[in-house]
């Protein structure tokens, strides 16, 4: 796990993305920028760190998660209380389905293998949101093709150069994906 791995960088209406607050399930040690969700039991988990994709059925069945603002990894204070994170601990979260644009470095070939650099030919693709312990450790995007009511999709909207140049201008090669998710949703039964 590593923080900052995907945060968002801005709200459609073109400010600050708004927060929701929720519950941390006991025990959890995500970090800002990795991925979180309401379980049935209504408080906010990290999906597994497993090397396989976010898929909708990791949210217990709800439709509720987004990317963590803070969180209790790595010996981090609360910054509410002052004090270390405890159970029950309220988190603020950035909710995905909201139109938020999410930017990542942490591209990965299909498959959960080797870090790639993001192309203009993935502009418009829905990919799975995934974790890798191949490479770069941490969450970003793996370049295989989302299944709409099984993963969490990311659909790249932009890829930037290292200068944060977008890469159809530049023509410089790709370092970060900008990107959007859409409410998670259960296919149909």
């Amino acid at each position: 796990m590593a923080a900052r791995d995907i945060l968002p960088v801005m709200d459609p209406n073109g400010g600050t993305p708004v927060p929701r607050w929720n519950q941390m399930t006991a025990s959890e040690v995500f970090e800002i920028g990795e991925p979180v969700a309401v379980v049935n039991a209504g408080t906010l988990t990290e999906p597994p760190d497993d090397a396989t994709q976010f898929i909708v059925t990791d949210i217990d069945g709800g439709t509720e998660a987004g990317i963590a603002c803070f969180g209790p990894g790595a010996g981090n204070i609360n910054p509410v209380t002052g004090a270390a994170f405890a159970a029950l601990d309220d988190i603020a979260y950035w909710p995905f389905g909201e139109g938020t644009i999410y930017k990542t470095s942490n591209v990965f070939a299909a498959g959960a293998g080797s870090d790639v650099a993001p192309a203009q030919t993935d502009v418009g693709e829905p990919y799975q949101m995934s974790y890798n312990t191949t490479a770069t450790i941490g969450w970003g995007f793996e370049q295989t093709a989302a299944l709409s009511g099984i993963d969490v999709q990311c659909i790249v909207i932009e890829v930037l150069d290292a200068d944060n140049e977008p890469i159809r201008i530049s023509g410089a090669a790709g370092t970060q994906a900008l990107f959007v998710v859409p409410r998670p949703t259960l296919a149909a039964a």
